[in-house]
């Protein structure tokens, strides 16, 4: 075999590009995960679509394994689709495989590994995953429940998704909980100067309820950038229009993660509206540097409140709302809440510990006949 371990989060290929791209929370992720397997000794592969103009890979057990690029919108796009991730699957030739997406390629994978006799780890990005709230066809319901029953592992990056895998999943041989990577930031330079939402324009992320909070909290400051969505396109047209109503509140442009970070750098408290998430990658950067969270309804295994890193609103609107006022009333002073958030993150999410988490699994996994 050519790896030890191949990754499969093929949107992650703007993270190896020289020009900086935006790419979502749980590619991030696997960027990550692949450097510290790599830094480890252990030859990874990343399957990624076609990068332009990438970057030399950080060391030599790190191998970008490119697959041509998603054209499923059209007659038979589904199963070209299904070739094009096998053929990727086929080129990286690994002993371990790693999905990070609930989507069909799962299923795909999945069977790929039980032909070639190769193990194959499930990693979680959100309760949805176990929940199964997205899997409204038939064909997506198919395909990820063979995926899982294929699965050696599951790893998932909360101790609630841990009991959801075991109560709603009972026969996947390994269950897991490793905290997702957060990288070490500076602290950020206070007051800041608005509140930030970041997130996909669809109903279960309820991106009208920052809107109208926006509108409830007319002295502050709110910034949004709502990336639409394949398939969610009046989601994001409505956000757009009610947005014009409320002017208190800039929607911002898609930007590479360089620059999000200097946008995040000027927040008052990171905000979620969501009714699901796993851990969002935007909570872990904001904390790095010192920033509150401010939620809905969505506090990961009690973490928010226990550990005073922010509001969690328990989906009250009024605490949600008068939550919002104090943060922004107090934005001068958020010295104890950036001094708590960043000793969470060095304790739980640091680079080196959750490599070394990942390793673990991974060797095991190798190890076994």
């Amino acid at each position: 075999m050519s790896h030890d371990v191949a990754i499969y989060a093929p949107f992650a290929a703007g993270q190896y590009s020289r020009k900086s791209v935006r790419v979502g929370g749980a590619e991030r992720q696997t960027f990550l995960l692949a450097h510290a397997l790599s830094e480890q000794g252990i030859d990874t592969a990343h399957i990624v679509f076609r990068v332009k103009d990438p970057l030399p890979p950080p060391n030599s057990h790190l191998t970008l394994v490119e697959r041509a690029p998603f054209r499923g919108n059209h007659r038979f796009g589904k199963y070209r689709e299904a070739v094009r991730i096998w053929r990727g699957l086929a080129k990286s030739d690994a002993a371990v495989y790693i999905v990070r997406t609930g989507s069909p390629a799962l299923g795909i994978v999945g069977l790929f590994c039980r032909l070639r006799q190769r193990r194959l780890i499930f990693a979680s990005s959100t309760d949805a995953d176990f929940t199964l709230v997205h899997l409204r066809e038939r064909i997506r319901s198919v395909m990820y429940h063979l995926g899982l029953r294929c699965a050696d592992a599951v790893v998932v990056q909360t101790a609630k998704q841990l009991e959801l895998v075991r109560a709603g999943f009972p026969r996947t041989p390994r269950s897991a909980h490793v905290p997702s990577f957060a990288e070490a930031m500076r602290p950020a330079a206070r007051p800041g100067t608005s509140f930030l939402w970041i997130g996909r324009a669809v109903d279960y992320k309820r991106p009208l309820s920052y809107v109208e909070l926006a509108r409830a909290l007319p002295e502050a400051r709110f910034g949004m950038l709502a990336t639409p969505i394949y398939g969610a396109e009046d989601c994001h047209a409505e956000v757009l229009r009610a947005a014009t109503e409320v002017p208190n509140l800039e929607i911002l442009e898609p930007r590479p993660h360089r620059e999000l970070m200097e946008l995040m750098a000027q927040s008052v408290a990171i905000v979620n509206t969501s009714r699901s998430e796993g851990m969002p990658n935007i909570f872990l950067e904001g904390w790095a540097s010192g920033i509150p969270a401010l939620t809905l309804d969505f506090d990961p295994d009690n973490i928010i409140a226990s550990r005073g890193i922010g509001v969690a609103a328990g989906n009250s609107w009024e605490a949600f709302v008068n939550g919002a006022r104090r943060l922004w009333e107090s934005r001068d002073d958020q010295q104890e809440i950036g001094r708590a958030s960043r000793a969470y993150i060095e304790e739980v999410h640091g680079i080196a510990s959750v490599g070394r988490q990942w390793t673990a699994i991974v060797k095991e996994l190798v190890e076994l006949p």
